[in-house]
């Protein structure tokens, strides 16, 4: 719900686009900053305690987005804080997984930990549209606070030896993200994954911004609407999780997930020139089912394939990877707005994403191969 409401109450107070990208500036500088360490630390803590302590401090970070109503520019730092914590708790619950089931049942896990999410990411940006208008955003932060305190409640209740750290650690820090960085330079299907996703960050941070000037101006359809849209996309992701948790039994090869990676873009360029706003409910609706078929297996993929001693730092690159897939759009978003509108853009980042997954796919072709 903050997510939301952070930045339609930011678009409404500036009117820019630009805006919207200041604030995934500085997602982007916390991830470049802070992840490489997160990801080493999940390897050197006790990653149970680690989850608590993390979403403890994140429920805290959340409820005080409400001091933004007060001065405004607090709200990049307070994003920075918040964008860090979820990169250290992100690694740290991505290595509990295969701790407490094995390789078989990853893709279910996995896709049942995605549907919880999915659930509340579709109902959160519904509520928000509609709740809004009426009680403004120090509600939403406030409930946003209490769910981080409800997980941190949850990972407590998980038995102490799933937290254990997998190996000693003799080295230093520092030395332990080099380490991490020269794995992932070793392994051609991590470096494939890390790949595409920042293409699929790319992708998706474009539909983020543009969605906004989508759902205000081209399509007239209102803050309820741009809810909708965000709505739907959780629901695609929802369904597509619910169906994976029922029926997969088996982690898929490299090249299907660069595929699956692909059609996350394919709605949105069947959509190309399009304001309808059932059209576009359509392509998130489905984009979303795509992505989450594509994100459970690729974690459960890394999850089989890294060892635990690495788990961490490989799932914090991948973070990372995702950060710098926001690089471009910050840069380019604003002038392709205005030169293609917000329904023309939207094509343009699908269609980039298809040609790297159609890459991709080729690639890990030859890996599986080799494997």
């Amino acid at each position: 719900m903050s997510v939301f409401a952070l930045g339609v109450a930011l678009y409404l107070a500036t009117g820019s686009v630009a805006s919207l990208a200041g604030l995934w500036a500085v997602r982007v500088a916390s991830r470049l900053v802070v992840q490489p360490f997160t990801g080493a630390l999940a390897d050197r803590w006790d990653r149970r305690r680690l989850l608590i302590g993390g979403y403890v401090l994140s429920g805290l970070v959340s409820a005080s987005f409400a001091l933004v109503m007060i001065t405004p520019w607090l709200v990049y730092p307070l994003v920075f804080l918040a964008q860090s914590l979820e990169g250290l708790v992100g690694p740290a619950l991505g290595a509990v997984v295969p701790r407490i089931l094995p390789r078989s049942s990853l893709v279910s896990a996995n896709a049942l930990l995605a549907l919880g999410q999915q659930v509340m990411g579709a109902l959160g940006p519904a509520l928000t549209g509609l709740l809004y208008a009426y009680l403004g955003p120090l509600p939403l932060f406030l409930f946003d606070g209490l769910s981080f305190w409800a997980v941190a409640l949850a990972v407590w209740t998980l038995p102490a030896e799933v937290g254990a750290v997998p190996v000693g650690s003799s080295v230093s820090l520092f030395a332990e993200v080099r380490e991490g960085f020269f794995y992932a330079l070793r392994d051609r299907a991590v470096l494939l994954l890390l790949g595409l996703s920042f293409l699929v960050s790319l992708f998706w941070r474009t539909v983020e911004i543009a969605a906004v000037p989508l759902a205000l101006r081209e399509a007239s359809l209102g803050t309820e609407g741009l809810g909708l849209f965000f709505s739907s996309l959780a629901l695609g992701g929802t369904l597509a999780s619910a169906w994976l948790g029922a029926r997969a039994r088996t982690v898929p090869r490299l090249s299907w997930i660069a595929l699956f990676y692909g059609l996350v873009g394919l709605p949105f360029l069947m959509s190309a020139g399009r304001t309808e706003g059932g059209v576009w409910v359509l392509a998130f609706f489905l984009s979303g089912a795509a992505f989450s078929l594509a994100s459970v297996f690729a974690n459960a993929y890394l999850q089989a394939r890294v060892p635990a001693a690495f788990l961490g730092r490989v799932l914090g690159l991948v973070r990372m990877a995702l950060a710098l897939g926001v690089l471009p759009v910050l840069v380019g978003i604003e002038p392709l707005t205005r030169a293609l509108g917000a329904a023309g853009v939207l094509p343009l980042a699908a269609a980039v994403l298809l040609f790297g997954a159609a890459v991709g796919a080729f690639i890990g072709g030859r890996v599986d191969l080799r494997a």
